[in-house]
């Protein structure tokens, strides 16, 4: 509590004459009873000191009003309104908590900050406020989850238009730069309308011709011949395609495709995103939330799980293709079988190496340590050997003997890995084209 400079002048004069009243003495210098009146005078300088000294014990009320002030957030305000409820100040608390808020929201300037307050609910005026501050945010983003998100929570504000427009951007100039031709393919799943179609299908065709040429495999020239039968590379592939005889089909195609869909995680996936795509062609749904599902089929973001649109998703072959398919999707069970195969050997001659590689190192130790023990003996003739026996082997040359064993296990397990490696590739080499080729012969029901 601050005492001014008034307060301190009086206290000075009323304990003056408190100390005038008790020590009065007579002229003669013997000491008098004190006055009548002085104990009055006494008591009233003594409640002026409690007055003035009564700030210095501050109440846990009030030390906590100022705290929330001092830190001046939402939370600081509602904790003071729960424990003092009925104070004198929990009226302008609440006043504050709305207050508060409003500071915070105004705060943010990115698209997930804008998105974490539209999930509380806030009230109307509040949301169209974060709808604009989301708008100036999108203008800056260049994350794509964020611009989808940007899309399911404002997708009704009038900067959603642009937003859209930029997050066609650069999806197309991701799928550009990226390698691969899956992001191509997949970005024309979401756009097939784009104003970067034509583009991205020129792109996709040149990324899949040098594909299917280092492939070398003739499923995979006639998967390129299947997409793209226009490109200015078709009359080169032709050339490299070996006539074939034709194959007789089941008698139920519809039910095999439907029985190796559902066998196979990545066929479904595919499945899954030409069925989106094929509600984005007819305008059926929300397209934005049809885009976002193919960008998170695309990316993982559901860990491999498929998106509710489609929990009943099925595929047909395209027509004359049938006969084709059923053959392929043969050759994709045993090529996926010796692939599942060597990868668990993979791992079993992964572990070994881990084992035998520990076992080098443990041997090379034990020679060490064996070696110092023995020139001990030799030297000063005793030591933790407790002796050398001349006619039997060293210790230390037992140990390097099981170190070379150990050194040639691991060269033969390196060799083995390599050779599994290169059967890895092998097959990969033939599995691809044919997944290539059935993805080129499949259509959305």
């Amino acid at each position: 509590m601050v005492i001014h400079e008034k307060e301190l002048k009086v206290l000075a004069d009323c304990g003056e004459k408190v100390t005038m009243g008790i020590r009065k003495q007579s002229p003669d210098g013997v000491s008098k009873k004190i006055l009548p009146g002085v104990k009055g005078m006494k008591k009233a300088c003594l409640a002026i000191l409690a007055v003035a000294f009564a700030g210095c014990a501050t109440s846990p009320e009030i030390t906590s009003w100022n705290m929330a002030k001092e830190v001046n957030t939402p939370a600081a305000y509602q904790d003071y309104i729960r424990r003092y409820p009925q104070s004198s100040n929990a009226g302008e608390a609440r006043e504050l908590v709305g207050k508060s808020k409003m500071d915070q929201i105004l705060k943010a300037d990115t698209v997930d900050e804008c998105v974490r307050i539209m999930k509380t609910n806030p009230d109307p005026k509040t949301a169209e406020t974060v709808a604009d501050l989301a708008v100036k945010a999108a203008q800056k983003e260049i994350s794509v989850a964020a611009l989808y998100d940007f899309l399911a929570y404002f997708k009704g504000n009038a900067g959603a238009p642009e937003v859209r427009r930029k997050l066609e951007e650069l999806e197309f100039k991701s799928a550009g730069e990226d390698p691969s031709t899956v992001a191509m393919e997949y970005f024309l799943f979401r756009y097939p309308e784009s104003r970067f179609a034509a583009e991205g299908r020129k792109l996709l065709s040149e990324k899949s011709y040098g594909q299917v040429k280092t492939w070398g495999n003739q499923y995979g020239f006639k998967a390129f011949l299947q997409r793209f039968p226009d490109s200015p590379r078709a009359a080169e592939v032709r050339g490299w395609v070996k006539p074939a005889t034709p194959q007789a089909g089941s008698l139920d195609p519809r039910g095999t495709l439907a029985r190796a869909v559902e066998k196979s995680p990545w066929l479904k996936r595919y499945g899954c995103a030409i069925f989106l795509s094929s509600g984005i062609r007819k305008h059926a749904g929300d397209i934005d939330s049809l885009r976002r599902d193919l960008y998170d089929l695309e990316t993982g973001a559901n860990s491999g799980n498929l998106p509710p649109s489609c929990s009943s998703v099925t595929v047909a072959a395209r027509p004359g293709a049938e006969a084709s398919i059923e053959e392929v999707l043969r050759l994709m069970e045993r090529a996926e079988g010796r692939r599942n195969e060597l990868a668990n050997q993979w791992k079993v001659y992964g572990q070994r190496d881990e084992m035998v590689r520990g076992a080098v190192g443990a041997s090379v130790k034990v020679s060490d340590d064996l070696e110092t023990a023995e020139l001990s003996e030799e030297v000063l003739g005793s030591g933790p050997l407790g002796g050398l026996d001349a006619g039997r082997e060293k210790g230390s040359i037992s140990a390097r003997k099981a170190l070379e064993r150990f050194k040639l296990a691991e060269k033969m397990i390196a060799s083995d890995r390599n050779d599994i490696k290169r059967l890895l590739l092998e097959t990969d080499g033939l599995y691809r084209p044919l997944q290539h080729y059935v993805t080129s012969c499949l259509a959305a029901e």
